[in-house]
């Protein structure tokens, strides 16, 4: 089922972080486990999460310490995409810049909390709404998410399908082709 399923840029570039840093099963995706293998110092403090880079190689992070622990493992993943993929201050440049890396960090938030190397090694369900409530309890995420998740998986299979149906048809009207 997976064979069909087509990865991003994004999500390659997140399984590749998670082999480097060898997250290799759901339990790893855990705040200490990431930040020890990053270096990266976390915070909690009651205010919005946010994540800096203080000097060259050393980090730091602050996860709103009033927000459930899964909540704060979420938001933790979300502010490890602006980290690593978001150099710099925000505040000069244009919203539609910073919309941008906010949708590639709500993103990245999928494929981390939920990447394919992984779920394409557990016997997900194939009913919609028992895949759904799997991936929650296995990755320990909201329905939502795994939802989220879940329809995106689909989608990309189903891509990846029809991208092989097409260009089976192209090969056979190539191949089948005389010349007059």
């Amino acid at each position: 089922m997976y064979s069909y399923y087509q990865t991003t840029a994004l999500e390659k570039w997140t399984e590749e972080l998670y082999r480097q840093l060898n997250v290799r099963e759901p339990a790893h995706i855990s705040i200490d486990y990431i930040a020890a293998r990053l270096n990266i110092r976390v915070h909690y403090l009651e205010m919005r999460s946010k994540a800096m880079e203080a000097s060259g190689g050393m980090y730091t992070m602050f996860i709103d310490s009033r927000l459930p622990a899964a909540w704060q493992r979420l938001e933790f993943l979300q502010e490890l995409c602006h980290l690593l993929r978001h150099s710099g201050s925000n505040a000069l440049m244009p919203e539609q810049f910073t919309r941008g890396e906010q949708d590639e960090s709500e993103r990245f938030l999928l494929y981390a909390a939920m990447p394919i190397s992984m779920i394409s090694q557990l016997p997900v369900p194939e009913q919609r709404e028992a895949a759904v409530s799997f991936l929650g309890a296995v990755f320990q995420v909201p329905g939502a998410l795994a939802l989220q998740r879940i329809d995106q998986i689909q989608r990309r299979i189903f891509q990846g399908q029809l991208i092989a149906v097409m260009e089976k048809q192209e090969t056979g009207c190539l191949s089948s082709s005389s010349p007059v």
